[in-house]
Protein backbone atom coordinates (compact mmCIF):
# COMPACT_ATOMS: atom_id res chain seq x y z
CA UNK A 1 0.00 0.00 0.00
CA UNK A 2 1.70 3.45 -0.94
CA UNK A 3 1.55 6.25 1.45
CA UNK A 4 0.49 9.25 0.47
CA UNK A 5 2.75 12.11 0.12
CA UNK A 6 3.31 14.63 2.62
CA UNK A 7 1.74 18.17 1.74
CA UNK A 8 3.95 21.32 2.63
CA UNK A 9 1.35 22.11 5.46
CA UNK A 10 1.99 19.09 7.08
CA UNK A 11 5.84 19.82 7.13
CA UNK A 12 5.17 23.31 7.83
CA UNK A 13 3.36 21.97 10.85
CA UNK A 14 6.05 19.78 12.12
CA UNK A 15 8.74 22.02 12.07
CA UNK A 16 6.60 24.47 14.32
CA UNK A 17 5.88 22.02 16.43
CA UNK A 18 9.40 20.99 16.79
CA UNK A 19 10.84 24.48 16.86
CA UNK A 20 8.06 25.14 19.80
CA UNK A 21 9.39 21.94 21.80
CA UNK A 22 13.02 23.23 21.11
CA UNK A 23 11.78 26.89 22.26
CA UNK A 24 10.57 25.80 25.46
CA UNK A 25 13.08 23.48 26.49
CA UNK A 26 15.41 26.62 26.18
CA UNK A 27 13.41 28.82 27.89
CA UNK A 28 13.03 26.07 31.05
CA UNK A 29 16.80 25.78 31.39
CA UNK A 30 17.20 29.39 31.14
CA UNK A 31 14.18 29.55 33.97
CA UNK A 32 14.81 26.54 36.28
CA UNK A 33 18.46 26.80 36.19
CA UNK A 34 20.16 27.37 39.95
CA UNK A 35 21.14 31.41 39.74
CA UNK A 36 23.90 30.33 41.63
CA UNK A 37 27.19 28.28 40.31
CA UNK A 38 29.35 27.22 42.96
CA UNK A 39 32.64 26.17 42.22
CA UNK A 40 32.51 23.41 44.18
CA UNK A 41 29.78 21.26 45.72
CA UNK A 42 31.11 19.77 48.00
CA UNK A 43 34.63 21.04 50.00
CA UNK A 44 36.95 19.86 52.23
CA UNK A 45 37.91 22.05 55.06
CA UNK A 46 40.79 21.32 57.49
CA UNK A 47 39.81 21.22 60.96
CA UNK A 48 40.23 24.71 63.24
CA UNK A 49 40.58 26.96 59.59
CA UNK A 50 38.35 29.30 58.18
CA UNK A 51 36.35 29.17 55.24
CA UNK A 52 35.04 31.70 52.82
CA UNK A 53 31.98 30.80 51.76
CA UNK A 54 31.47 33.80 49.53
CA UNK A 55 34.83 32.54 47.41
CA UNK A 56 33.06 29.12 46.68
CA UNK A 57 30.93 31.14 44.43
CA UNK A 58 31.54 30.93 40.27
CA UNK A 59 28.59 33.67 39.35
CA UNK A 60 25.69 34.71 40.27
CA UNK A 61 22.88 34.45 37.46
CA UNK A 62 21.15 37.51 36.86
CA UNK A 63 22.36 39.11 40.05
CA UNK A 64 24.60 40.32 42.56
CA UNK A 65 26.65 38.38 45.39
CA UNK A 66 26.05 41.26 46.97
CA UNK A 67 22.32 39.72 47.97
CA UNK A 68 24.02 36.10 48.93
CA UNK A 69 24.07 35.38 52.59
CA UNK A 70 25.97 32.43 53.92
CA UNK A 71 24.23 30.42 57.05
CA UNK A 72 27.30 27.80 58.35
CA UNK A 73 25.38 27.77 61.79
CA UNK A 74 25.07 23.66 61.10
CA UNK A 75 28.80 23.65 60.79
CA UNK A 76 30.93 23.01 63.14
CA UNK A 77 34.73 23.85 61.89
CA UNK A 78 36.46 22.55 65.29
CA UNK A 79 35.18 18.60 64.73
CA UNK A 80 35.32 16.42 61.96
CA UNK A 81 32.33 15.58 60.41
CA UNK A 82 30.05 16.14 57.25
CA UNK A 83 27.84 19.35 57.04
CA UNK A 84 25.76 21.20 55.09
CA UNK A 85 26.49 25.06 54.90
CA UNK A 86 23.37 27.09 53.19
CA UNK A 87 22.92 30.19 51.08
CA UNK A 88 20.04 32.47 51.22
CA UNK A 89 19.23 34.12 47.56
CA UNK A 90 15.98 35.78 47.06
CA UNK A 91 14.02 33.90 49.33
CA UNK A 92 15.40 30.51 47.91
CA UNK A 93 18.10 28.22 49.70
CA UNK A 94 21.14 26.26 48.04
CA UNK A 95 23.56 24.17 50.12
CA UNK A 96 27.14 22.47 49.90
CA UNK A 97 28.66 19.62 51.70
CA UNK A 98 31.37 20.76 54.04
CA UNK A 99 33.41 18.10 55.12
CA UNK A 100 36.05 18.97 57.98
CA UNK A 101 39.01 16.85 57.77
CA UNK A 102 41.78 16.44 59.60
CA UNK A 103 45.07 15.73 56.78
CA UNK A 104 47.82 16.99 59.46
CA UNK A 105 49.94 14.45 61.64
CA UNK A 106 50.41 14.60 65.54
CA UNK A 107 53.60 15.98 66.38
CA UNK A 108 54.93 14.70 70.02
CA UNK A 109 58.25 14.57 71.77
CA UNK A 110 59.54 10.61 73.11
CA UNK A 111 60.75 9.57 76.62
CA UNK A 112 62.65 7.05 77.26
CA UNK A 113 61.11 5.25 80.34
CA UNK A 114 63.22 3.89 83.57
CA UNK A 115 61.07 1.47 85.35
CA UNK A 116 61.23 -1.17 87.57
CA UNK A 117 60.08 -5.12 86.17
CA UNK A 118 56.78 -5.67 86.72
CA UNK A 119 55.27 -2.49 86.47
CA UNK A 120 52.36 -1.38 83.57
CA UNK A 121 53.77 -0.26 80.69
CA UNK A 122 51.75 2.65 79.70
CA UNK A 123 53.06 3.43 76.16
CA UNK A 124 51.39 7.50 76.53
CA UNK A 125 53.99 8.50 79.44
CA UNK A 126 56.26 7.72 76.59
CA UNK A 127 54.63 10.15 74.37
CA UNK A 128 55.12 14.15 75.81
CA UNK A 129 53.84 17.24 74.23
CA UNK A 130 51.28 16.19 72.05
CA UNK A 131 50.32 18.58 69.47
CA UNK A 132 47.15 18.22 67.41
CA UNK A 133 43.85 19.32 65.97
CA UNK A 134 42.25 16.50 67.09
CA UNK A 135 41.97 13.73 70.16
CA UNK A 136 44.63 11.57 69.88
CA UNK A 137 45.37 7.93 71.07
CA UNK A 138 49.27 6.77 71.89
CA UNK A 139 49.93 2.78 71.49
CA UNK A 140 52.67 0.66 70.97
CA UNK A 141 53.33 -0.13 67.11
CA UNK A 142 53.82 -4.09 68.34
CA UNK A 143 53.69 -6.02 71.10
CA UNK A 144 56.57 -5.81 73.24
CA UNK A 145 58.21 -8.93 75.49
CA UNK A 146 58.14 -6.35 79.14
CA UNK A 147 58.43 -9.65 81.29
CA UNK A 148 62.42 -9.86 81.59
CA UNK A 149 65.19 -7.03 82.77
CA UNK A 150 66.92 -5.04 80.11
CA UNK A 151 66.69 -2.70 77.87
CA UNK A 152 63.78 -2.89 75.05
CA UNK A 153 63.83 -0.81 71.99
CA UNK A 154 59.83 0.24 70.91
CA UNK A 155 58.37 2.26 68.33
CA UNK A 156 55.25 4.63 69.89
CA UNK A 157 52.43 5.85 67.32
CA UNK A 158 50.14 9.17 68.19
CA UNK A 159 46.81 8.48 66.16
CA UNK A 160 44.57 11.27 65.96
CA UNK A 161 41.00 11.34 65.32
CA UNK A 162 41.67 12.09 61.16
CA UNK A 163 43.88 8.57 60.64
CA UNK A 164 47.15 9.91 60.82
CA UNK A 165 50.05 8.04 62.62
CA UNK A 166 53.38 9.62 63.39
CA UNK A 167 55.85 7.15 64.83
CA UNK A 168 58.72 7.68 67.19
CA UNK A 169 61.30 5.26 68.35
CA UNK A 170 62.28 5.34 72.26
CA UNK A 171 63.51 2.95 74.80
CA UNK A 172 62.06 0.93 77.85
CA UNK A 173 64.98 -0.05 80.60
CA UNK A 174 63.54 -2.76 83.04
CA UNK A 175 65.41 -3.22 86.81
CA UNK A 176 64.61 -5.47 88.89
CA UNK A 177 64.12 -3.67 92.29
CA UNK A 178 64.03 -5.85 95.66
CA UNK A 179 64.88 -2.67 98.14
CA UNK A 180 63.25 -1.55 100.41
CA UNK A 181 62.05 2.50 100.75
CA UNK A 182 63.58 4.47 103.73
CA UNK A 183 62.25 6.11 106.27
CA UNK A 184 63.60 8.51 108.47
CA UNK A 185 64.37 8.33 112.35
CA UNK A 186 60.93 8.83 114.00
CA UNK A 187 61.12 11.03 116.95
CA UNK A 188 58.07 10.68 120.17
CA UNK A 189 55.34 13.55 118.93
CA UNK A 190 54.78 14.73 122.41
CA UNK A 191 50.85 16.91 122.20
CA UNK A 192 48.70 17.96 125.00
CA UNK A 193 45.35 16.02 125.66
CA UNK A 194 42.64 16.80 122.96
CA UNK A 195 44.65 19.11 120.49
CA UNK A 196 45.46 17.74 116.95
CA UNK A 197 48.47 15.61 115.62
CA UNK A 198 50.76 16.43 112.70
CA UNK A 199 51.94 12.77 112.56
CA UNK A 200 54.15 13.70 109.19
CA UNK A 201 56.59 15.97 111.43
CA UNK A 202 59.81 15.20 111.25
CA UNK A 203 59.35 12.15 108.97
CA UNK A 204 61.39 11.57 105.40
CA UNK A 205 60.81 8.88 102.93
CA UNK A 206 62.87 8.00 100.20
CA UNK A 207 63.69 5.37 97.83
CA UNK A 208 66.26 3.85 95.52
CA UNK A 209 64.25 3.47 92.66
CA UNK A 210 60.71 5.06 93.14
CA UNK A 211 60.47 9.00 92.91
CA UNK A 212 57.44 9.27 95.07
CA UNK A 213 57.22 6.13 97.55
CA UNK A 214 53.77 5.95 99.24
CA UNK A 215 53.81 6.55 103.22
CA UNK A 216 50.70 5.66 105.19
CA UNK A 217 50.61 6.07 108.56
CA UNK A 218 48.07 3.82 110.95
CA UNK A 219 47.32 5.99 114.03
CA UNK A 220 44.22 3.68 115.22
CA UNK A 221 45.39 3.30 118.56
CA UNK A 222 45.96 6.56 119.42
CA UNK A 223 43.52 8.68 121.88
CA UNK A 224 44.33 12.22 121.70
CA UNK A 225 41.75 12.75 124.50
CA UNK A 226 43.57 10.71 126.58
CA UNK A 227 46.68 10.72 128.85
CA UNK A 228 49.31 8.13 127.67
CA UNK A 229 52.01 6.85 125.46
CA UNK A 230 50.65 5.64 122.14
CA UNK A 231 52.11 3.69 119.29
CA UNK A 232 51.57 4.84 115.55
CA UNK A 233 52.71 2.70 112.58
CA UNK A 234 54.67 4.01 109.90
CA UNK A 235 53.93 1.82 106.44
CA UNK A 236 56.70 2.74 103.15
CA UNK A 237 56.14 1.25 99.89
CA UNK A 238 57.17 1.38 96.91
CA UNK A 239 55.81 1.47 93.41
CA UNK A 240 57.81 -2.56 92.80
CA UNK A 241 55.61 -3.47 96.29
CA UNK A 242 58.64 -3.43 98.94
CA UNK A 243 57.81 -2.10 102.40
CA UNK A 244 59.20 -0.79 105.30
CA UNK A 245 57.38 -0.50 108.77
CA UNK A 246 58.57 1.69 111.59
CA UNK A 247 56.77 2.05 115.02
CA UNK A 248 56.65 5.72 116.23
CA UNK A 249 55.79 7.19 120.11
CA UNK A 250 52.84 9.47 120.70
CA UNK A 251 52.77 10.96 124.26
CA UNK A 252 49.21 12.89 125.19
CA UNK A 253 50.18 14.96 128.34
CA UNK A 254 48.12 16.99 130.47
CA UNK A 255 46.66 20.13 129.02
CA UNK A 256 49.15 22.20 131.63
CA UNK A 257 50.76 25.75 130.57
CA UNK A 258 55.08 25.63 131.58
CA UNK A 259 55.27 28.45 133.57
CA UNK A 260 53.47 31.58 134.42
CA UNK A 261 53.21 34.86 132.18
CA UNK A 262 52.73 37.63 135.09
CA UNK A 263 55.32 39.15 137.02
CA UNK A 264 55.59 37.92 140.65
CA UNK A 265 57.36 39.15 143.79
CA UNK A 266 60.33 37.82 143.39
CA UNK A 267 63.50 39.52 141.92
CA UNK A 268 64.73 36.87 139.29
CA UNK A 269 66.80 37.57 136.12
CA UNK A 270 67.02 34.97 133.41
CA UNK A 271 70.35 35.23 131.50
CA UNK A 272 69.75 33.53 128.47
CA UNK A 273 72.40 33.07 124.85
CA UNK A 274 70.96 32.62 121.43
CA UNK A 275 72.68 31.18 118.47
CA UNK A 276 75.46 29.29 120.19
CA UNK A 277 77.27 27.00 121.15
CA UNK A 278 80.15 29.00 119.99
CA UNK A 279 83.99 29.71 120.46
CA UNK A 280 82.51 31.94 123.11
CA UNK A 281 80.53 29.51 124.94
CA UNK A 282 83.56 28.39 127.53
CA UNK A 283 84.23 31.66 128.27
CA UNK A 284 80.72 32.23 129.27
CA UNK A 285 80.44 29.50 131.15
CA UNK A 286 83.41 30.26 133.34
CA UNK A 287 82.08 33.71 133.91
CA UNK A 288 78.09 32.04 135.22
CA UNK A 289 80.75 29.38 137.15
CA UNK A 290 82.53 32.31 138.85
CA UNK A 291 79.64 33.98 139.69
CA UNK A 292 77.80 30.86 140.63
CA UNK A 293 74.70 31.68 138.80
CA UNK A 294 72.65 29.66 136.26
CA UNK A 295 71.33 31.12 132.67
CA UNK A 296 69.68 29.40 129.75
CA UNK A 297 71.44 28.65 126.29
CA UNK A 298 68.88 28.79 123.59
CA UNK A 299 71.19 26.31 120.47
CA UNK A 300 71.12 25.94 116.97
CA UNK A 301 72.62 23.29 114.42
CA UNK A 302 74.74 25.83 112.68
CA UNK A 303 77.96 25.14 114.78
CA UNK A 304 78.02 21.76 115.63
CA UNK A 305 82.01 21.38 116.59
CA UNK A 306 81.40 23.47 119.65
CA UNK A 307 78.31 20.99 120.48
CA UNK A 308 80.11 19.15 123.84
CA UNK A 309 79.78 22.65 125.66
CA UNK A 310 76.35 22.33 125.31
CA UNK A 311 76.59 18.89 127.32
CA UNK A 312 78.91 21.21 129.54
CA UNK A 313 76.47 23.33 130.34
CA UNK A 314 73.81 21.00 130.97
CA UNK A 315 76.25 19.32 133.54
CA UNK A 316 76.56 22.28 135.41
CA UNK A 317 72.84 23.33 136.00
CA UNK A 318 72.34 25.53 132.86
CA UNK A 319 68.86 25.08 131.09
CA UNK A 320 69.38 23.71 127.13
CA UNK A 321 66.67 25.11 125.49
CA UNK A 322 65.68 24.87 121.33
CA UNK A 323 65.91 27.99 118.76
CA UNK A 324 66.47 26.61 115.14
CA UNK A 325 68.36 23.84 113.29
CA UNK A 326 69.45 25.75 110.58
CA UNK A 327 68.21 29.60 111.58
CA UNK A 328 67.45 30.13 107.77
CA UNK A 329 64.52 32.31 107.96
CA UNK A 330 63.12 31.64 104.08
CA UNK A 331 63.12 28.21 105.39
CA UNK A 332 61.89 27.73 108.63
CA UNK A 333 59.24 30.47 108.56
CA UNK A 334 57.81 28.67 104.40
CA UNK A 335 54.89 27.04 106.26
CA UNK A 336 54.29 25.53 109.75
CA UNK A 337 55.16 22.04 108.41
CA UNK A 338 58.72 23.48 107.53
CA UNK A 339 58.94 25.21 111.20
CA UNK A 340 58.22 21.99 113.47
CA UNK A 341 60.64 19.93 111.40
CA UNK A 342 63.66 22.05 111.94
CA UNK A 343 62.47 22.16 115.44
CA UNK A 344 62.50 18.28 115.45
CA UNK A 345 66.38 18.54 113.78
CA UNK A 346 67.12 20.88 116.57
CA UNK A 347 65.42 18.73 119.47
CA UNK A 348 67.03 14.99 118.31
CA UNK A 349 70.34 17.05 118.61
CA UNK A 350 70.08 18.13 121.85
CA UNK A 351 68.15 14.97 123.16
CA UNK A 352 71.42 13.20 122.11
CA UNK A 353 73.34 15.37 124.18
CA UNK A 354 71.45 15.74 126.82
CA UNK A 355 68.96 12.98 127.09
CA UNK A 356 65.85 14.59 126.05
CA UNK A 357 64.26 17.00 124.33
CA UNK A 358 64.04 20.56 125.44
CA UNK A 359 60.52 22.38 125.94
CA UNK A 360 61.45 25.48 126.29
CA UNK A 361 61.89 27.26 122.59
CA UNK A 362 62.62 30.87 121.21
CA UNK A 363 61.95 31.77 117.53
CA UNK A 364 64.45 33.34 115.56
CA UNK A 365 63.55 36.90 115.71
CA UNK A 366 60.83 36.28 118.17
CA UNK A 367 57.34 35.51 118.01
CA UNK A 368 56.89 39.52 117.40
CA UNK A 369 58.85 38.86 114.20
CA UNK A 370 57.58 39.85 110.49
CA UNK A 371 60.15 38.64 108.50
CA UNK A 372 58.09 35.54 108.51
CA UNK A 373 55.51 37.50 106.65
CA UNK A 374 57.54 37.28 103.41
CA UNK A 375 57.55 33.74 103.51
CA UNK A 376 54.14 32.82 104.98
CA UNK A 377 52.17 35.13 105.95
CA UNK A 378 49.85 34.87 109.37
CA UNK A 379 52.70 32.09 110.32
CA UNK A 380 53.37 33.32 113.60
CA UNK A 381 50.14 33.74 115.05
CA UNK A 382 49.80 29.75 114.10
CA UNK A 383 53.06 28.65 115.88
CA UNK A 384 52.43 30.46 118.99
CA UNK A 385 49.52 28.37 119.58
CA UNK A 386 50.67 25.34 117.86
CA UNK A 387 53.72 25.57 119.91
CA UNK A 388 51.99 25.24 123.22
CA UNK A 389 49.53 22.80 121.74
CA UNK A 390 52.18 20.28 121.24
CA UNK A 391 53.67 20.92 125.01
CA UNK A 392 56.51 23.56 124.37
CA UNK A 393 56.64 27.09 125.83
CA UNK A 394 58.34 30.10 123.52
CA UNK A 395 60.12 32.69 125.39
CA UNK A 396 60.74 36.04 124.00
CA UNK A 397 62.01 38.51 126.39
CA UNK A 398 61.71 41.52 127.90
CA UNK A 399 65.09 43.36 128.13
CA UNK A 400 67.15 43.60 125.33
CA UNK A 401 70.93 43.90 125.75
CA UNK A 402 71.32 45.16 121.57
CA UNK A 403 74.01 43.13 121.36
CA UNK A 404 72.41 42.03 118.14
CA UNK A 405 72.72 45.24 116.66
CA UNK A 406 76.28 45.08 115.37
CA UNK A 407 79.59 43.29 116.17
CA UNK A 408 81.78 44.60 118.65
CA UNK A 409 78.69 47.28 120.14
CA UNK A 410 80.52 48.72 123.00
CA UNK A 411 80.86 47.14 126.30
CA UNK A 412 79.24 50.35 128.21
CA UNK A 413 76.05 50.37 125.75
CA UNK A 414 75.42 46.09 126.36
CA UNK A 415 75.92 46.81 129.95
CA UNK A 416 73.43 49.73 130.05
CA UNK A 417 70.89 48.52 127.94
CA UNK A 418 71.25 45.11 129.77
CA UNK A 419 70.38 46.79 133.40
CA UNK A 420 67.74 49.54 132.83
CA UNK A 421 64.56 47.18 134.27
CA UNK A 422 63.25 47.38 137.38
CA UNK A 423 60.94 44.69 136.67
CA UNK A 424 60.52 41.88 139.29
CA UNK A 425 61.09 39.16 136.47
CA UNK A 426 63.49 40.09 134.19
CA UNK A 427 64.74 37.50 130.71
CA UNK A 428 67.27 39.52 129.29
CA UNK A 429 68.53 38.89 125.41
CA UNK A 430 72.28 38.17 124.53
CA UNK A 431 73.63 36.48 121.75
CA UNK A 432 76.47 33.38 122.05
CA UNK A 433 78.57 33.46 119.13
CA UNK A 434 82.42 33.79 118.02
CA UNK A 435 81.76 37.51 116.91
CA UNK A 436 80.31 38.93 120.17
CA UNK A 437 83.52 38.99 122.44
CA UNK A 438 82.15 42.25 123.97
CA UNK A 439 78.67 40.56 125.26
CA UNK A 440 81.03 38.19 126.72
CA UNK A 441 83.08 41.11 128.40
CA UNK A 442 80.23 42.99 129.47
CA UNK A 443 78.75 39.93 131.49
CA UNK A 444 80.67 40.40 134.81
CA UNK A 445 79.59 43.81 135.31
CA UNK A 446 75.79 42.60 134.43
CA UNK A 447 75.80 39.84 137.14
CA UNK A 448 77.21 42.32 139.74
CA UNK A 449 74.37 45.18 138.87
CA UNK A 450 71.58 42.80 139.19
CA UNK A 451 73.21 40.95 142.62
CA UNK A 452 73.92 44.50 144.15
CA UNK A 453 70.02 45.28 143.79
CA UNK A 454 69.19 42.10 145.15
CA UNK A 455 67.94 40.04 142.40
CA UNK A 456 69.12 36.63 142.15
CA UNK A 457 69.71 33.97 138.59
CA UNK A 458 67.73 31.39 137.70
CA UNK A 459 68.21 28.85 134.61
CA UNK A 460 64.57 29.07 133.08
CA UNK A 461 62.61 26.13 134.18
CA UNK A 462 58.67 24.97 134.53
CA UNK A 463 57.61 27.94 136.92
CA UNK A 464 59.85 30.71 135.20
CA UNK A 465 58.57 33.84 134.07
CA UNK A 466 57.30 33.77 130.13
CA UNK A 467 57.73 37.05 128.36
CA UNK A 468 55.46 36.84 125.33
CA UNK A 469 55.63 39.82 123.17
CA UNK A 470 52.49 40.85 120.64
CA UNK A 471 52.56 38.88 117.62
CA UNK A 472 52.65 41.01 114.41
CA UNK A 473 52.24 38.25 111.95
Amino acid sequence: MMMKKMTLRGKITILTIGLVIVVGVIAGYFLLRDPLVFKEKEVEVEINENFDALKNIEEVRDGDIKDVKVDDSNVNYDKLGEYQLVYQYHDEEYSITINVVDTTKPKFDIVDLDLDLGMKIDPASMATNIKDATKTKVQFKEEYDFSQEGVIDVVVQVIDEGGNITEKKGKVNLVKDDQAPKISELPVITIVKGNTIDYNQGVTISDNRDPNPTLNIDSSQVDINKVGTYIAVYTVSDRSGNKIEKKRKIKVVENTTIGHNEQNGEKIVNLTFDDGPSANTQKILEILDRYNVKATFFVTGNNQAYNHLIKAAHDKGHTIALHTYCHDYPKIYASTSAYFDDLTKVGNMVKDLIGHVSKYVRFPGGASNTVSRKYCPGIMSVLSKELIARGYQYYDWNVDSTDASGNNVPVSKIVANATNSNANNINILFHDTAAKSTTVQALPAIIENYLSRGYRFEAINDSSFVPHQKVNN
